[in-house]
């Protein structure tokens, strides 16, 4: 077992399952969704049904990456900063297209109005209980609220008692199945249908660095399989138990078949492609079958262009924009003397 506090976390593994993650939603939306968003689009013979599982299985990856993240903030402003650069310009970015191609597309189903665009623009869409430019953003909701609920645990002091708190978090979903008067507004600010995915990351991060057994985490994982498979039935108990196989497999590090470089260019290109992929792919696929294009042909174009979308957010917008604002930052926290 890893010494407690030791800093060796393979990192390429996880990148390679946001990559994994991420084409599994794509391929989903693809190959199954599509012709239920719009039904002039033709069904291809073969769909990837468990693709649609990629969000469980990045919001797990975002549990190990977030306590680990907080391990090593210094302060609130810190993290705020860093959780903002990380999600906010390429996000823009994606709405921007997004709309623009729609409109451009002519998909007036899947276009939404100038306010509804503007108040996405905050990222609070969910909270506000107001519709999203794009179907994916919905997992966005969910992330904002465990970096707030992970942010107030820090700032308590309480991440080393973790496993007893997500212990009670999963619990509190029963709350909202037993009393379903209490507001919606909670359950969303305290991602009670999600957590136990997130939770999974989380002890196989202090399984990792040294903190914890995978015995001592048996109460937090059998709380979630519990609160899952009664909650959202037999099916998803699979997924939840699948995912917890894949996080054991990356802390005994049987993982590093994973650390491939096209798994790894996927795991880059994984957040703009996630959110630039559905509705532009969907307009995409339905203009390419309208003008005669073969089903097959229309999604392998329709994913080539969520792919060059990705790629152009990924080099134009994320990375400079994390590096100019990430060495503001910086020349702020540490000004030059005079």
């Amino acid at each position: 077992m890893t010494e407690p506090g030791s800093s060796k976390v393979r990192l390429a593994e996880l990148d390679a399952l946001r990559g994994i993650a991420a084409l599994g939603v794509v391929l989903f939306h693809y190959t199954v969704k599509a012709p239920e968003v719009l039904p002039g689009v033709v069904t291809v013979d073969y769909g990837l049904p468990v693709g649609n599982y990629g969000v469980q299985l990045f919001f797990a990856i975002s549990g190990f990456v977030i306590f680990m993240t907080l391990e090593r903030t210094k302060s609130s402003a810190d993290f705020a900063f860093a959780r903002f650069t990380r999600l906010f310009p390429a996000y823009w970015a994606a709405i921007l297209l997004t709309t623009g191609a729609l409109h451009l597309l002519g998909a007036t189903d899947l276009t939404k109005s100038s306010s509804v665009v503007a108040t996405n623009f905050t990222m609070l869409q969910g909270f506000l209980y107001v519709e999203a430019v794009d179907g994916v953003y919905w997992s966005l909701t969910v992330e904002l609220a465990f970096y707030l609920c992970m942010w107030a645990l820090w700032r308590a002091g309480a991440l080393h008692r973790i496993e007893p708190i997500l212990c009670l978090w999963i619990a509190m979903r029963f709350a909202w199945i037993l009393f379903p008067q209490l507001p919606s507004l909670g359950a969303k600010l305290l991602l009670v249908d999600h957590i136990a995915f997130f939770a999974i990351g989380v002890a196989a991060y202090r399984v990792r660095m040294g903190f914890r057994r995978w015995r001592d985490q048996i109460p937090v994982l059998l709380s979630g399989l519990i609160a899952v498979a009664m909650a959202d039935g037999a099916e998803m108990a699979l997924i939840y138990c699948g995912t917890t196989a894949i996080f054991f497999a990356l802390v005994a590090e049987r993982l590093a078949f994973l650390d491939r470089p096209v798994l790894l260019w996927l795991g880059a290109l994984s957040y703009p492609l996630y959110l630039v992929h559905q509705n532009i792919g969907y307009a995409f696929i339905a203009a390419l079958e309208a003008a005669g294009v073969p089903a097959w042909t229309a999604l392998i174009a329709a994913f080539a262009l969520a792919l060059g979308l990705a790629q152009m957010i990924h080099d134009f917008v994320e990375t400079p924009s994390l590096r100019v604002l990430r060495n503001l930052w910086k020349a702020r926290r540490n000004p030059r003397p005079a």
